[in-house]
Formats: structure tokens, C-alpha cells, sequence
């Protein structure tokens, strides 16, 4: 698919990214922006917010810099158009920017449009239903 851009979330998205989630309202969003240990990533058409990846980042027991992805959702109009592979990406991207060891998905309840997404993305599920991505990052 061309021509959506992949950016870092803005306040002003709150409208579009609570009609993907509304489970995400104004001081979340707020929040979530204003957090420098979050990263953030909309997909952007024209002027529409059309999916965003939500994550964190984060030390396990070890001592080990993780990204969580708290949430990721794509318009259901854009499903199986690239959106939610360009988001994971930047997504990547970003870790190795900030030197984390790997990335964790550890949502639990998958349906089975994410369980093959998150594959097809290289993460794998461990014993813990948790995606784990970490083969790239050092």
C-alpha cells in the first residue's frame, strides 16, 4: 500500500486514535505522548490516523531494556495492506535507537488474525503466551 506515512503520536490525534480504541481516551492519550519512556507510532492517510502501535519501554529481572507493545490496532478498512508491518518496522527501528535487548508482546488473548500477524512479523510465542521478538536487536 503507498501512501500512508509512519510518525510519532501527536496530542491532537486523540479523536482518531480513540475511534480505532475506544478504550483510550484524552488523558490517556495525553499521557502516552507526554511519556518519555513510550513509544508511540501512528500510521498516517492524508489526514487520517489509520493504526498506531502503543509500547514502552521497560527493564526485566535481568536488567534487560525491553519494549512492551501495550496495544496495536489497524482500521479494519487497511487490514492485510502492509499498515501493521511498516508500524512493527518503526517499531524496531526505535528499539535499536534506544539499545533495547528485545521486543514483548504480552497481550495473552490473541485471536487468530494476530497469532499468524505476529508470526509472520518473526516474533514467537513463548510458554508464557508472550510474543518475543529479539534476534535483531543486540
Amino acid at each position: 500500500m503507498v501512501g500512508f506515512d509512519v510518525r510519532e503520536i501527536k496530542l491532537n490525534d486523540y479523536e482518531d486514535i480513540h475511534k480505532l480504541n475506544s478504550k483510550l481516551d484524552y488523558l490517556n492519550i495525553k499521557s502516552i505522548a507526554e511519556d518519555k519512556r513510550s513509544i508511540t507510532l501512528v500510521a498516517q492517510l492524508n489526514d487520517d490516523v489509520i493504526g498506531y502501535v502503543d509500547s514502552n519501554i521497560s527493564e526485566d529481572l535481568n536488567y534487560k531494556r525491553k519494549l512492551d507493545i501495550n496495544s496495536m490496532i489497524v482500521d479494519e478498512k487497511y487490514r492485510g495492506l502492509g499498515v501493521g508491518y511498516q508500524l512493527i518496522l518503526e517499531l524496531e527501528k526505535n528499539a535499536k535507537q534506544n539499545e533495547v535487548a528485545y521486543i514483548v508482546n504480552s497481550n495473552k488473548e490473541y485471536n487468530e488474525e494476530e497469532l499468524k500477524f505476529f508470526n509472520r512479523q518473526g516474533f514467537e510465542l513463548d510458554n508464557k503466551r508472550q510474543f518475543i521478538k529479539n534476534e535483531y536487536i543486540q
